[in-house]
């Protein structure tokens, strides 16, 4: 295996672990034994287990850039931009499920120069969120007394949280939920 694959098999299998047993049960030596390699192996890839955390937080978020800021540089349309978004990160998380979404919570175990990197894409997130409402603000399409930066936190929190409780056996699939999350927020805030 080469060092990319090595590092890929590492991030894959501490998502699986920080998901299953959580970032603050899982030692470094757990993510060895899931891989069947030594535990120094590890750090010839990361530092230590916080640096793991980070550079799967780190890769989500900017992958969930890249998306964004590509349907805010195609849709024109404020409205139909910020349905697309919804929709687009719904389904990244969708595909990425349940671990993605807890291990995005965790951010809080990151310190220093990681915290404030991991803070500022997730103000970029936010800020991308934000320009597309003011749009609809502008156009006069948003309802009077809604709040753009409460908006644009609850969301976060809409989207963040239906990974956590949604389960696959039930009888909605997760893009009729994601659909419907959509519609919500739409009708909740357009006139």
């Amino acid at each position: 295996m080469n060092a990319k694959n090595t590092r890929e098999v590492l991030l894959k299998n501490a998502t699986d672990l920080f998901y299953q047993k959580g970032y603050a049960d899982t030692s470094i030596r757990d993510i060895g034994l899931k891989v069947g390699i030594s535990s120094s192996i590890i750090y010839h890839y990361f530092k230590n287990k916080e640096e793991i955390l980070f550079t799967i937080i780190f890769n989500e978020s900017q992958d969930l850039i890249k998306s964004l800021l590509e349907i805010e540089g195609r849709i024109s349309d404020p409205v139909e931009c910020l349905r697309e978004m919804l929709k687009e990160q719904s389904i990244i998380y969708s595909l990425k499920g349940k671990k993605v979404a807890k291990i995005l919570l965790d951010t809080h175990q990151l310190r220093g120069k990681r915290r404030d990197i991991i803070r500022n894409l997730q103000r970029d997130i936010y800020d991308i969120y934000k320009r597309v409402i003011k749009k609809i603000k502008d156009k006069g399409l948003l309802r009077d007394e809604i709040n753009q930066t409460v908006l644009t936190f609850s969301i976060f929190g809409i989207i963040n949280s239906f990974h956590l409780w949604y389960k696959k056996s039930g009888r909605l699939s997760e893009e009729e939920v994601a659909q419907d999350m959509v519609k919500i927020v739409l009708n909740a805030i357009i006139k």
